[in-house]
């Protein structure tokens, strides 16, 4: 598994990779060494609890259990879904920009890091200032995408 470097803005201090489930393909223990040596801060998680369980069985325990070595932000969407409350997402959205600003180094990810995962992080860049096109693009650039056209339209709204 390798974390996904995405190009941010010049001005921000941060860092922001793109990833699949955490402990779905490599072992727990190779996740958090590669958490460690990227000095993650958070982890925004965009599955629901039951695909983590399902996907990722030491994740799930590790996050029911409290024992994460960064802060966790849940956000779950459903697969192929755009978020149920978007005025929940978009405040949600700025918090990850803010950590960005700050120096932070931020993880996103779905199950396999690609369609939930690309729509959250074109969102996050267009909260750092960036068009729709670049935001994209800057995605495309880390391997991920939106994959349909309602994840599509929650780049634009956004």
């Amino acid at each position: 598994m390798a974390f996904r470097p995405v190009r941010l803005p010049a001005d921000v201090r941060g860092e922001l990779w793109l990833s699949s489930m955490p402990g779905r393909f490599e072992t727990w223990r190779a996740f958090e060494e590669l958490a460690q040596r990227h000095r993650l801060r958070s982890v925004v998680c965009l599955t629901p609890r039951e695909e983590i369980a399902e996907l990722s069985p030491q994740y799930h325990r590790a996050v029911d259990g409290g024992k994460l070595p960064f802060r966790w932000q849940h956000l779950p969407v459903r697969n192929f879904g755009v978020p149920e409350d978007p005025a929940a997402f978009r405040r949600d959205i700025h918090a990850i920009a803010d950590s960005l600003r700050a120096g932070d180094a931020v993880m996103i990810h779905c199950a396999a890091g690609m369609g939930r995962t690309g729509s959250t992080a074109a969102c996050v860049l267009k909260a750092l200032g960036l068009a729709t096109e670049d935001a994209l693009q800057r995605v495309r650039d880390a391997g991920s995408n939106p994959q349909n056209a309602a994840q599509s339209g929650l780049v634009d709204w956004f």
